[in-house]
């Protein structure tokens, strides 16, 4: 996610060189035919153009707001991942009165508290699609059982295994006299709030805006840059500075392309983007609050932004 509060012109450049390029050498053509050699049949009607002008800014706002209504269904159902995530922990770590405590129910409660942390940063790893065994084993697997890792890690969709594993642990806390029937059904409907949530987020990453809407949209935009200097360039020419048509069509193409790339970065909140949704950011604030929740001694280090952008 970017907090940066300034514009990156080398990211913007780096990103839209292709059409500026296009912008450039088309605009200049016309001006050079137009001028140089007096070709005045290469003109467009300018109302054309303005009329496909504000219905790409339209198609461009209807499509921008889509994007950004999937990204903010992912950044709200990692905020319920965070919520319930949270709610687990303290009906885990509650289940009885602390002076009642057997060291085997809070090893059993402890770990089921470990396995959610492992829970939340095994769906981000899914959803970004890391398959590296290091990684799994540094992020899920130091907070698993050996066996229970060596069996996750046999699982085709690790994240519903880890709740399956959750919801074997709660059993075991139930198996205890001091869990009463009613923690377990709380405790058990937590695990399903958060089997929903995954779902969201399997949905959001699964589902992409449809091509078509995508492709005429950019095949639009590439039309009105093309067409653009067509409209106006005899204009400048009429008030003595045809050149200025290059730099015009240049910023005008420079404008609609980063509302393009600005809805194709949000509608793929998942997809390791800086516009992404800061979910390592999001699971080690998890990981800080769970841990203090079960009096973990070594506490990690908030995630803070490099150059401006929050993973």
């Amino acid at each position: 996610m970017i907090v940066r509060t300034r514009l990156r012109v080398d990211k913007s450049i780096r990103y839209s060189w292709g059409i500026l390029s296009f912008a450039a050498t088309t605009s200049t053509t016309v001006w050079l035919l137009q001028d140089e050699l007096n070709i005045s049949w290469l003109i467009f009607p300018e109302t054309v153009v303005a009329i496909l002008g504000t219905a790409l800014s339209i198609i461009l706002a209807f499509r921008n707001s889509s994007a950004y209504e999937r990204w903010w269904d992912a950044r709200t159902t990692w905020g319920g991942i965070i919520n319930e995530s949270r709610t687990f922990a303290r009906q885990a770590m509650t289940i009885a009165d602390p002076s009642e405590y057997s060291e085997e129910l809070r090893e059993v409660s402890t770990r089921a508290v470990k396995q959610q942390i492992a829970w939340a940063n095994a769906l981000r790893l899914q959803l970004h699609k890391v398959h590296e065994s290091s990684i799994w084993l540094d992020e899920v697997g130091v907070y698993l059982r050996k066996d229970d890792y060596l069996k996750l890690m046999k699982s085709r969709n690790k994240v519903t295994a880890l709740g399956l594993l959750n919801g074997e642990t709660i059993k075991e806390l139930e198996a205890h006299d001091e869990m009463d029937i009613y923690s377990y059904i709380q405790m058990d409907d937590t695990i399903t709030r958060l089997t929903e949530l995954q779902g969201r987020a399997e949905r959001v990453k699964n589902t992409p805006l449809p091509t078509p809407y995508d492709y005429y949209t950019y095949s639009f935009l590439i039309l009105f840059v093309f067409l653009f200097p067509f409209a106006f360039t005899d204009e400048f020419i009429g008030a003595q500075f045809g050149n200025m048509i290059i730099p015009t069509s240049v910023i005008t193409a420079w404008i609609f392309n980063q509302l393009y790339i600005f809805g194709s970065v949000l509608a793929k909140p998942f997809d390791g983007l800086e516009t992404d949704v800061p979910m390592h950011f999001i699971c080690r604030n998890l990981e800080i609050d769970l841990k203090e929740a079960i009096g973990g001694s070594e506490i990690p280090d908030p995630i803070v932004p490099i150059k401006g952008v929050l993973a």
